[in-house]
């Protein structure tokens, strides 16, 4: 009889643990299913559309395999606040990275429309454990030549970060760490002068951990702009900015002492030169600062501040109208309040792309 009303306590504990998770995710998806069906029926049907599609392998070495998935989304337009485990140990590894992405360029009653589907896969030589697929949904609206509205949709199923300490148990054993990430993104874009662009940005997202690190699920919002000023017709520079934050559902669980709970300031300088006709030449810094908001006694993310510097750049040919070669490298360095969590990547990069 004991254990039978054990059991049924502990089931309780967990239903009321997780209705409001459950809860708040069935949330999310109605109001962005509202959001879609709105897009759509808004919009007139086409009058015009043209397909195309773009297949990319892309092959690239890191000097940390467990930073390479974080270092390698970092810049403003991807996704900066991607977690990370830094362990001891850091492999070298060569990353196969193959690609498609079907596009659709249509006119409606609005203006022109491009709609983007993107589906990309990451396949480890030596740590086949970091494995993963990244999937894409893209729309792009033209109410006018210098307006446009953007809405971007990004899925990474079941990360692999690296093997943590986990605070559910109580007996802090290693184990397995992987996320789920849902990001949705909006853009306002608008053509100030003939030379300069602005847009809006706001995106929100949902991170979900595996059961075991089931505290550190976090939902997050951040907003936004960039603005672009072409300085002839060989040169452009980007200026960006972005606030994130993140609320964890542990910042509640004193018993875990683990609350993943963040802001972050993301700014980033472009530049893009034309150099020749085929030749393009594309170098980029960004400057993160991510301050963890925990004030959980004996919360290792207690009054902890990361800084990361990250440096890219990358060169375009055009072999034909349809065949291009890129060549990037790419280096990131993070520091921290907490000295065990400072990282550094490199990453060099050779692919070849081609648009049917």
């Amino acid at each position: 009889m004991h254990s039978s009303s054990s059991d049924s306590k502990t089931f309780q504990h967990l239903c009321a643990r997780s209705w409001p998770r459950r809860r708040a995710l069935k949330l999310t998806v109605l109001f962005w299913s509202w959001i879609v069906a709105g897009w759509f029926l808004a919009f007139p049907p086409l009058l015009l559309a043209e397909w195309s599609a773009t297949t990319e392998q892309r092959t690239s070495f890191t000097t940390d395999a467990f930073q390479f998935s974080t270092a390698r989304r970092l810049r403003f337009n991807e996704d900066p606040s991607q977690p990370t485990v830094v362990p001891i140990d850091k492999p070298e590894d060569v990353i196969w990275e193959p690609s498609i992405k079907v596009q659709r360029l249509s006119i409606n009653g609005w203006g022109k429309n491009e709609f983007i589907v993107k589906a990309h896969g990451y396949l480890f030589t030596n740590n086949p454990a970091f494995n993963h697929g990244e999937y894409r949904l893209q729309d792009r609206q033209w109410l006018s030549d210098k307006t446009a509205v953007l809405l971007r949709y990004r899925y990474v199923p079941n990360l692999f970060l690296g093997p943590n300490f986990e605070r559910r148990t109580g007996t802090r054993s290693i184990q397995e760490e992987r996320i789920t990430s849902h990001t949705w993104r909006v853009e306002f874009e608008r053509r100030l002068t003939n030379t300069t662009a602005m847009a809006l940005v706001s995106r929100y997202g949902l991170r979900r951990f595996n059961d075991i690190f089931a505290e550190r699920d976090t939902h997050f919002y951040a907003v936004g702009s960039h603005i672009r000023q072409e300085v002839g017709s060989w040169l452009a520079v980007i200026l960006s900015y972005l606030y994130e934050r993140g609320l964890a559902d542990g910042r509640s669980e004193i018993q875990f002492m683990d609350d993943v709970s963040y802001y972050l300031h993301v700014v980033s300088l472009e530049t893009e030169c034309q150099v020749t006709e085929h030749l393009t030449v594309d170098l980029a810094y960004t400057y993160i600062r991510k301050t963890f908001t925990s004030n959980l006694v004996g919360d290792t993310h207690l009054g902890r501040m990361d800084h990361t510097h990250q440096g890219h750049a990358e060169l375009r040919y055009w072999f034909t109208s349809s065949l291009m070669g890129t060549l990037s490298f790419q280096r990131t360095q993070r520091t921290s309040t907490n000295a065990l969590r400072d990282f550094n990547d490199s990453i060099m990069s050779v692919g070849v792309s081609y648009r049917f």
